[in-house]
């Protein structure tokens, strides 16, 4: 580091725990229940339930007789009146189980399917009978049967979650079966599914994924071996078509360069060190004179043997030279010498020509880091993955295979967190590039990227020709580049970041074409040919964000990986360039399109690895218990933490009028819980979602507590005599003007990484040293209490920073002493 270095911050003993309780909300009234003649409604869900049963009995009475195996119950399939939600709580209770809930957006009609064990169904009709007793003055069960339309038993299509054209046919293909294991574990049905799919002649794959209420088996089946399934197997939560691997597109072009290969490795000075980068791809050849030195034959591995480890997809080796060196041009045209401080390791996770069978990436990208933690257990890893797949439908919800990065990232405990970097996707001649960038906006972004926990890559570039036109201007979004503009508003914002993806030429007659320049030079896996081709789109992107990521950790090599993640995306910004290709005005529309198609922006390696005389970062990390459950209560929010940042108070004020930017990033890794349940408070995916508060200047400790936490107004009406039930006198919360967020006040809590920015005077900014971190309400290590995770504890790292304008007073130098002297800085 240069002698001038300077650290961010890392503080400790600066915030307080407080009991925690969400305030009340205002509730709007709307009516939330269609008309029913109820007599006449109940008769018909009465009739509807009856011939289900009938129908349930002459089957089962028919496999006995064909000596079949049979299932003690059935799946029923509930669908909604058009326009209302199923009170879909109400039918996951009494015995039976909520599986999947779909939308069907022609009819605008939710569809609830549900697995009812025989000795249960009569709670059912019971409730439907006590509906439809108009002679009882009150409306008994009329949330639930008034919003439901019709009933039925179900059938494959029922249970299929992903379009209906992929579902099978006479012809057996592969398929994600997605078993029910809440109420029994999956080592308890194993025994008889196995045999069922032997009865049955469907063939398995002896490797699962594990989810808290789901276990995923691969299975190759028909439509008719699918109904057999179901008819005599009461497991099944779903069914959908598992991805495909996209291909890569590679420029075969070899750039004639090894005259300067020589005299650039003379220039380069590798460290030894704990610090790598695992490229799971298509496996990388270190016999190149430029990667030899960071990849060490013990460190090649591959999921199968019968794969080796060699680069025989030409793609793995190519991410490696970008993420040792960057963009080799810069590399082999520095005379100044190079410190590399990372090494790589290599697992091949794609056999050659891509035959990997579908169905089996998120089992291989699962095996894929077992493989690599076993063979070298005692480093630090930056996964780096630019593998994405096909047919996408998912819209941001959550698939098996982001699941399970979700999943590997979150990790088994403290100790085992995971960093994942994650191609968005591109977008590929067959889908066309004249259509820049309204195509871009319409591709949405690939699996597995939408994984909450992972940094997600898109692309922008730099790369231009000064004698013709480039589709992309200079820092504009790279035509490759795929977004989240199509994705449902709840879902994560993706990309996360973009890096450098490459541009592409407009020729004159509007078709495109493709030149090495506008592409990024690397390293060639066929060395004995030509040492250097080139590489471009997001896997490029992906590369670049790992060697970013890499020299953020050699800085701050024992920071959480959370950290490490926060401080990649809260040093990001957009370009100029990127807010007049999207006409950004600062409205909330612009302001969601700007998110979800470049994320936060352009990482800055200097803001995330050092501090400036006007630029301060704090980083706190630190473990909340989000929830808490005593014995005989509902479980709830737990506790809030609240800071006072060591603030340069005294400067900021004598600074007056000029602007400055506070910055707030909160990270945390979130434990999945998969399946397609609706994701509303009670089926959340995440286990747990935190948001951050910062305190207005016109604002008291006092008075932002009340504001933000009902456990403080209790506790101020217990003081004043008042019952928890009643009001709080007029006046004892005062309403102040909250914080005009650049990004809106609520665009940017989605997923599990949310980040802010609030430009203001430097006066008003030195009263804002206040922020409180708290949960929400709707993780469901609160709601499944059957999961018995509702006293979990959570890391994550809140990362501050102030920003003045250049050559005003030092704010950094005064605080970094002080927090030194008063013992706040964690060690």
């Amino acid at each position: 580091m240069a002698e001038d270095f300077k650290p961010h911050l890392f503080v400790k003993q600066i915030h307080t725990s407080q009991e925690y309780k969400v305030p009340p909300r205002a509730i709007k009234s709307q009516n939330k229940i269609p008309e029913r003649n109820r007599q006449n409604h109940g008769a018909k869900i009465f009739n509807d339930l009856t011939s289900a049963w009938n129908g349930y009995d002459q089957e089962l009475n028919n496999r006995r007789q064909q000596n079949l195996p049979v299932k003690d119950g059935e799946y029923l399939t509930f669908k909604s009146a058009s326009e209302y939600n199923l009170n879909v709580k109400s039918l996951d209770s009494s015995g039976a189980q909520l599986l999947n809930v779909k939308y069907d957006q022609n009819s605008k009609q939710e569809l609830a399917t549900i697995y009812i064990p025989s000795e249960k169904k009569d709670k059912l009709i019971g409730k439907v009978q006590r509906y439809s007793n108009v002679g009882i003055e009150r409306r008994f069960n009329e949330d639930l049967v008034s919003k439901i339309d019709s009933v039925s038993r179900s059938t494959i299509e029922n249970l299929w979650s992903s379009p209906l054209e992929y579902m099978p046919k006479e012809d057996a293909i592969w398929c994600e079966l997605w078993l029910s294991t809440d109420s029994k574990s999956f080592d308890e049905i194993k025994g008889e599914f196995v045999n069922l799919c032997d009865l049955f002649n469907v063939e398995i794959v002896d490797d699962y994924i594990f989810f808290p209420e789901r276990t995923i088996s691969i299975i190759k089946a028909n439509f008719d071996q699918l109904n057999e399934l179901i008819k005599s197997f009461k497991y099944v939560a779903e069914l959908r078509k598992p991805q495909e691997l996209n291909s890569f597109w590679l420029n075969q072009k070899l750039i004639e360069r090894e005259d300067w290969l020589k005299s650039a490795i003379n220039n380069v000075t590798f460290n030894n060190s704990d610090n790598y980068i695992s490229i799971l791809d298509t496996g990388v050849n270190n016999g190149h004179i430029l990667i030899a030195p960071v990849l060490d034959d013990n460190d090649k591995l591959t999921v199968d043997q019968n794969w080796g480890t060699s680069d025989t997809g030409q793609h793995g080796t190519r991410m490696a030279g970008v993420a040792i060196y960057g963009d080799l041009n810069d590399t082999l045209e520095n005379y100044d010498e190079i410190i590399i401080n990372h090494k790589i390791e290599s697992v091949k996770v794609i056999p050659q020509n891509n035959e990997n069978e579908t169905g089996k990436l998120p089992i291989i990208t699962k095996n894929a880091v077992s493989i690599a933690i076993i063979n070298n257990p005692n480093i630090k890893r930056i996964f780096c993955f630019a593998i994405t797949g096909k047919f996408l439908f998912d819209f941001g919800k959550p698939s098996t295979w982001s699941a399970t990065i979700d999943s590997l990232t979150f990790g088994e405990d403290e100790e085992d967190k995971k960093i994942f970097i994650i191609s968005g996707g591109n977008v590929r001649q067959e889908d066309g590039y004249t259509d820049y960038p309204e195509n871009n906006f319409n591709l949405q972004i690939e699996s597995p990227a939408q994984s909450w926990n992972a940094i997600s890559v898109g692309a922008y570039t730099e790369k231009t020709l000064p004698d013709s036109s480039t589709l992309a201007n200079i820092n504009e979004l790279s035509p490759f580049s795929r977004t989240s503009n199509s994705w449902e508003n709840n879902w994560p914002i993706k990309p996360d970041v973009v890096f450098e993806g490459g541009n592409l030429i407009r020729l004159d007659n509007e078709n495109i074409n493709f030149d090495d320049n506008l592409e990024i030079l690397t390293t060639s896996s066929n060395a004995v040919i030509n040492q250097l081709t080139t590489i471009n789109a997001t896997s490029a992107a992906t590369a670049f964000a790992s060697n970013f990521m890499a020299k953020l950790r050699h800085a701050y090599s024992d920071a959480w990986e959370e950290t490490l993640r926060g401080l990649m995306i809260h040093s990001a910004s957009w370009t100029e360039a990127m807010e007049n290709q999207l006409n950004f005005n600062g409205s909330q529309a612009s302001i969601i399109k700007m998110l979800r198609t470049f994320g936060y922006g352009v990482p800055n390696l200097e803001k995330a690895i050092s501090c400036k005389t006007n630029y301060l970062t704090f980083v706190s990390e630190q473990i909340i218990q989000p929830y808490i459950k005593k014995d005989g209560e509902s479980s709830r929010t737990n506790e809030v933490h609240f800071y006072e940042f060591p603030w340069p108070e005294k400067t900021l004020q004598a600074l007056g009028n000029l602007d400055v930017t506070i910055r707030v990033t909160l990270s945390y890794f979130i434990e999945p819980n998969p399946g397609e349940k609706g994701y509303t408070n009670n089926y959340s995916y995440q286990s747990v979602g935190l948001r951050f508060a910062l305190m207005p200047p016109n604002d008291t400790p006092e008075n932002f507590m009340l504001r933000i936490n009902n456990a403080a107004r209790e506790q101020l009406k217990e003081d004043l005599g008042i019952g928890k039930k009643e009001r709080l006198p007029e006046g004892e919360i005062e309403s102040v003007n909250n914080i005009k967020w650049a990004l809106g006040a609520d665009n940017v809590f989605k997923g599990s990484i949310h980040s802010n920015f609030w430009k203001t005077s430097a006066a008003e900014a030195s009263a804002s040293k206040y922020i409180a971190i708290y949960p929400i309400a709707s993780g469901w290590w609160k709601n499944l209490n059957k999961q018995e995770k509702f006293n979990e504890r959570l890391r994550y790292s809140l990362i501050v920073s102030i920003e003045t304008p250049e050559n005003t007073q030092d704010i950094y130098t005064e605080i970094a002493q002080r927090v030194k002297v008063e013992n706040l800085v964690k060690v």
